[in-house]
């Protein structure tokens, strides 16, 4: 992705001033075009000078963007593409890794991440659940890509690039294929899933700063942004009743 990978991970010091109400398209001149084009290079889309000229290099630039951000592709800067570009203006950033790696993992076999999926563990021990996420044993493993520990605490267990085993028998919206251990990211939030032991404000702070950042990373759409209860109906609960989806989709509604 062009962009806003230099973005979400870093671009700071811009606010809404930065970019003009509009409209504009081709053939547009002026100042307002001047930061339009000066927001467009600082994502890495445009490159060159910010010359107050909206010629075909600013509309392609323009188009490249949108695309990523799922917006109409017409080249023209209006409401929708310039709230989508203060989204891409606001650092999101991955937060501190401790790196414990399981082995039960697997190619993704080329298909690309389209969704995320939560989980609560079964137990409010992290040491607990690393060792459950990282046994070997047959044919009967499991993991994660990340698990939240209690205190905020996020372990990478396998890459992103590789498909974990965390969804078992499920589906996206009715469909199975591809599987969707193979097109998602596990999350293992430690917790009981009673519904009775409060998910940590440590815990929260890491998803608000962890989910939105791999939703822009690989472009997530927010309705694949799931528990487990969802993509398996009535073979799972998690997470827990007790878990503020509310907290989290803001998070991802701030930033994507």
């Amino acid at each position: 992705m062009a962009t806003s990978n230099a973005s979400a991970l870093g671009a700071s010091g811009s606010s809404s001033s930065s970019l003009p109400e509009g409209p504009l398209s081709e053939g547009s001149k002026g100042p307002d075009v001047q930061r339009l084009q000066a927001v467009l290079i600082q994502l890495g889309y445009l490159s060159g000078k910010a010359d107050g000229d909206f010629g075909p290099k600013t509309k392609q630039a323009l188009m490249r963007f949108q695309r990523e951000w799922r917006l109409t592709q017409d080249g023209e800067y209006g409401p929708r593409t310039r709230a989508a570009l203060l989204k891409a203006l606001v650092p999101v950033k991955k937060p501190p890794i401790v790196s414990k790696p399981s082995r039960n993992q697997e190619s993704r076999r080329g298909v690309p991440i389209d969704a995320i999926v939560l989980h609560h563990t079964a137990t409010n021990s992290a040491r607990i659940d690393l060792a459950t996420l990282r046994w070997v044993r047959g044919n009967n493993r499991v993991s994660a890509h990340y698990l939240v520990g209690p205190d905020g605490t996020v372990y990478q267990l396998v890459p992103d690039s590789m498909a974990a085993w965390h969804a078992g028998r499920s589906s996206l919206h009715g469909d199975t294929e591809p599987s969707v251990n193979t097109r998602s990211i596990g999350i293992e939030i430690t917790n009981d899933g009673t519904g009775q032991t409060p998910f940590t404000e440590a815990q929260y702070r890491a998803l608000e700063q962890l989910v939105p950042y791999l939703a822009r990373r690989y472009w997530v759409p927010k309705e694949n942004i799931l528990g487990h209860r969802d993509v398996a109906p009535g073979r799972k609960t998690d997470p827990a009743d007790n878990f503020d989806w509310a907290r989290v989709r803001r998070a991802v509604d701030a930033a994507v």
